[in-house]
């Protein structure tokens, strides 16, 4: 009785896994690795109070102001693959002291270091 017990279970499975079907798993999307700290230098303008008046994703090149002060970010690809990010400041009147650093300092609370 014991060995009809178990052929009937083990029958029991395998007639339920014959009801199963793999899907394919897909493919993952790519993802643009100068996605993220583009959005973050955005975001960097706008935290120091700058008013983004350019943000051109095809060069990667980022502006902004206000009044006579603009704070300028550059994202771009380096041959070894890695994204690089330089951060400018013109300030003529001297305003807004220390801009660029309070520039970086967002950028990098907004990439998570």
């Amino acid at each position: 009785m014991n060995a009809v017990i178990r052929l009937a279970c083990a029958l029991a499975v395998a007639l339920g896994l014959a009801g199963c079907y793999v899907y394919p798993y897909p493919a993952p999307v790519p993802v643009d690795p100068m996605e993220q700290p583009f959005a973050a230098a955005t975001g960097a303008l706008q935290d120091v109070g700058l008013t983004v008046v350019t943000a051109d994703r095809s060069t990667g090149t980022l502006r902004g102001t206000r009044g006579n002060v603009e704070g300028i970010i550059e994202v771009r690809m380096r041959p070894d693959g890695r994204v690089g990010v330089e951060m400018k400041a013109r300030d003529p009147d001297n305003k807004a002291p220390g801009l660029t650093d309070r520039m970086a300092e967002a950028y990098n609370r907004r990439m998570g270091r």
